[in-house]
């Protein structure tokens, strides 16, 4: 602990160690009745309230503590004459072990001669009422008493004086070792390949390493000083509730969410934030250590996906084998019994007949999860193929007023893979779109050429679109919003995208709609292939 801050404390404590003497003092003076009468020492007490006052303005503490010696002393010389008892004397000690207390031998020496002078002082004034009271043995016992005590402070702060030396020495020894130690703490501050900051109490970064530059994409410069938004707005509240509870003196580690670059683009982050305290022990700013996280995010999440398609495809297989035969032989005598109109449980038998015909369906979908990837690749339109589908919902849309939007920018475009299957994938999108949209509803199709040889498709709806849980969870197996719906629709649309080297997006808000982007690999045609 520093030696100023030490000396203040202490100052701070023997003022209320005085102040209460003094309560005591006049509490005795109004309650017990002595052989002398014993004022109540008013003077005392005003410069005991002087003291505390000088203490208010943070004067010297050296002033300070010699103040307190010496009002404790004059307190005691002051008691005495008042009621002159011999073994008042006594009370003397108390202001020299108060300096040796102080570790102080200057004090110490200073105030054993005035404490001598007054003894003498007082026994000469008052000889003849301590004469009556004393004997010559209580009279060495005392002044052998005094002399040790003295003595005892004396030592005892020339001792303690010199192991506060021997701190401060070893203390300097630790800082410049501690000056090396930082040096090692700047590079790898510096070095570091994650991303750390540093942040006041008001959230302004202080410090930051290149790594956190290079990470989220703002220069030093701007940084520094500055509140930065480093988390996307939705997660602004959550990001402030976790700053709160930092500066309660908790920590987060290892925490996983979403951080924001300079640029607006989102990232996988792995945050540890916890505070730090200065030597007293208190919150002074906060570190942010930032991981960028999003190739292993990515790795995991094919990872499951590819777990998840083996899971289906294997069970797909047992299905198809295992159950189609004997639903083949059920369906067959359900349609018999149809056949025949007088039958009293026709209304049964249709039922049963919908619904084998859903878990056909079923079967089929698994039979295309079970199917390895594309063998008979040829080239075809992917225009022609999306037009074909818009002819074949066009009566649909005709019935229920839906406004149909076309775009198409992508007129030479040619896929490479199994028609069919691409075809079956607009399906799917496009029929969920329809029954995502009330009557007058609007539906927008569009193809455009993208960079790095790819066509996208784009199929928009303002229907009721999706919350943020559902569309993480669209593509997994068997979940559906559908009460009719099977939930392989489009696991199964996504998995033939991808094995068409293609990857699709959905893009949906809640109450305004829905887009569904399709990236596929193409080759420009040729003229004769286009005229074909």
């Amino acid at each position: 602990m520093d030696k100023s801050m030490l000396l203040t404390k202490r100052n701070r404590l023997f003022i209320n160690l005085f102040a209460v003497g003094l309560l005591l003092h006049t509490l005795s003076s109004l309650f017990i009745h002595y052989q002398n009468p014993v004022s109540i020492p008013l003077f005392a007490i005003l410069y005991c309230i002087l003291l505390y006052i000088l203490r208010r303005m943070n004067i010297n503490n050296y002033v300070m503590q010699t103040l307190i010696l010496g009002g404790m002393n004059g307190y005691i010389l002051y008691l005495i004459i008042d009621t002159p008892y011999y073994i008042h004397i006594l009370l003397f000690v108390y202001p020299l072990f108060i300096a040796s207390l102080y570790h102080s031998i200057i004090s110490s020496l200073i105030l054993l001669p005035i404490t001598a002078l007054e003894v003498i002082y007082l026994f000469q004034k008052n000889y003849i009422n301590f004469e009556s009271t004393i004997e010559f043995g209580n009279l060495y016992v005392v002044l052998l008493f005094l002399i040790l005590i003295s003595l005892t402070a004396v030592v005892h702060s020339l001792f303690m004086r010199n192991t506060w030396h021997r701190m401060e020495e070893q203390q300097s020894t630790l800082e410049r070792a501690l000056d090396s130690r930082e040096g090692y703490l700047h590079m790898f501050f510096e070095n570091a390949k994650d991303g750390i900051a540093v942040f006041d109490l008001d959230a302004r970064i202080i410090a930051l390493n290149p790594a956190f530059e290079l990470l989220y994409g703002w220069s030093r410069e701007e940084c520094i000083g500055n509140h930065i938004p480093l988390v996307p707005p939705e997660n602004v509240a959550a990001a402030n509730e976790r700053i709160e509870k930092v500066l309660k003196g908790e920590s987060f580690y290892s925490f996983e969410t979403k951080d924001m670059k300079k640029n607006g683009t989102f990232f996988d982050a792995q945050l540890t934030l916890s505070p730090i305290y200065n030597k007293s022990g208190d919150i002074v700013a906060m570190s942010v250590i930032t991981r960028d996280i999003s190739y292993r995010k990515e790795a995991e999440k094919l990872i499951v996906q590819t777990e998840k398609l083996k899971l289906a495809g294997e069970i797909a297989a047992g299905v198809a084998h295992e159950i189609r035969n004997p639903m083949t032989v059920i369906s067959g005598f359900i349609q018999m019994m149809n056949t025949d109109d007088q039958h009293p449980y026709q209304t049964y038998t249709k039922l049963i007949a919908s619904e084998l015909e859903r878990i056909n369906l079923i079967i089929s979908e698994f039979l295309i999860l079970a199917k390895p990837h594309v063998t008979k690749a040829k080239e075809f339109h992917i225009e022609r193929i999306i037009q074909d589908v818009v002819l074949l919902f066009s009566p649909e849309l005709n019935l229920r007023s839906i406004l149909l939007k076309e775009s198409w920018n992508a007129q030479n475009a040619i896929v490479i893979g199994e028609q069919n299957q691409i075809k079956q994938v607009i399906i799917n999108i496009v029929k969920n779109a329809i029954e995502a949209l009330t009557n007058e509803g609007s539906l927008e199709i569009s193809t455009d050429l993208e960079t790095e040889g790819f066509v996208s498709i784009h199929i928009r709806d303002n229907g009721a679109g999706m919350t943020p849980e559902v569309v993480n969870q669209i593509f997994e197996p068997f979940f559906t919003t559908k009460t009719t719906g099977t939930g392989l629709g489009m696991m199964i649309s996504e998995k033939i995208i991808q094995e068409h080297a293609g990857k699709i997006t959905i893009n949906s808000q809640l109450n305004k709609g829905t887009t569904v982007s399709i990236l596929l690999p193409y080759n420009k045609a040729e003229k004769s292939a286009t005229s074909n």
